[in-house]
């Protein structure tokens, strides 16, 4: 979804199809997709099956389309956008290519973990005008969901202790904004999908990547990700995307069933989230990956190294606003 203009069409396209009044969602299926097969240890399904529980429990009709089956991320949004699909849960970059702040969120070292950054959510007005801007383009921010534990580093090659042992390693980012943190950390940067990783992998193209434990856990890279180092390096997250038009044309007892059913799913994700990040790596280590400790020594060179990528992720007048949400709710 590089096209914001495909977003403004979609916008358009719903404008009219919505002129005639109020829709029902009991008269039709609310579609929910979502990337990940139907496992327990993806979060995205487990919000996904229960968001359709309680929509269901209400009366409305739900199903939920795991495996890419309704399409690829950006596939998903510009159908929300376009009022062809209602829910999706997708990766955080389709909502920076609107509005980059999101990055704030995931952060390395913004938030304590991911109990604190639930809470800049809940107590702050951080994800407001994120949210506004995303509308705009015909797509709502439900929720903001936990997947487990943060951010660490896994790699096929050796233990990493320190900045010291990333030096000559190549690992793998999720996008441009990524590479950053990683060339400030010592490493050298590749930007690969995730699809093509093991690919990349295993013609020596990369050496690893940052992400948390539930990643490899889902994907079973832990067959060749031997090690991994608990950096507690960022607070990851996934978001929970609906069509707005659609949200919108809703009758306002259909609309407060489908904002009592998002709230049902999030409250759960909280638990499970919280449930997941303590039996992580314990799971990581009972499939033959070493689980690296930081000393503070060395966590607080990732921290300092870490901060000097944040003008990179956000907007400079962003960074000062996360900071004071952070400091106002930490506990």
């Amino acid at each position: 979804m590089k096209t914001t203009s495909r977003l403004m069409l979609g916008a358009a396209f719903l404008a009219a199809s919505f002129a005639g009044g109020a829709s029902t969602a009991s008269a039709e299926e609310i579609r929910i997709a979502v990337g990940c097969p139907a496992v327990p240890v993806c979060a995205d399904w487990v919000f996904a099956e229960d968001l359709a529980a309680k929509l269901k429990e209400q009366g409305l009709e739900a199903s939920v389309h795991v495996g890419g089956a309704l399409g690829k991320d950006p596939e998903l949004v510009d159908q929300l956008a376009q009022g062809l699909l209602q829910f999706g849960v997708t990766n955080f970059v389709m909502i920076n290519e609107i509005d980059p702040r999101v990055q704030g969120f995931i952060a390395p070292y913004m938030f304590d973990d991911m109990a604190h950054m639930f809470r800049a959510l809940d107590e702050t007005d951080l994800l407001a005008s994120i949210d506004e801007n995303m509308r705009k383009q015909g797509v709502r921010i439900a929720a903001l969901t936990g997947l487990g534990g943060t951010v660490g580093i896994f790699n096929s090659k050796k233990t990493i202790n320190s900045l010291a042992d990333l030096e000559g390693m190549r690992i793998r980012a999720i996008d441009a904004t990524q590479t950053k943190l990683i060339e400030e950390w010592g490493a050298s940067s590749v930007v690969i999908d995730m699809p093509e990783f093991m690919t990349g992998l295993q013609q020596g193209m990369v050496d690893g990547y940052v992400n948390p434990p539930v990643v490899a856990l889902i994907f079973q890279h832990t067959d060749y990700l031997k090690f991994y180092t608990d950096a507690g390096s960022g607070t990851p997250f996934r978001s929970a995307l609906m069509s707005n038009d659609w949200y919108e044309g809703l009758s306002d007892e259909d609309r407060a069933k489908v904002d009592a059913a998002i709230d049902t799913a999030k409250q759960n994700n909280r638990a499970w989230t919280e449930a997941a990040a303590q039996k992580e790596l314990e799971q990581l280590r009972e499939r033959g990956v070493e689980v690296t400790a930081l000393t503070p020594e060395a966590r607080a060179e990732f921290v300092e190294r870490s901060k000097k990528a944040w003008p990179s992720l956000m907007p400079a007048e962003a960074i000062d606003a996360f900071l004071a949400a952070a400091e106002q709710t930490r506990r």
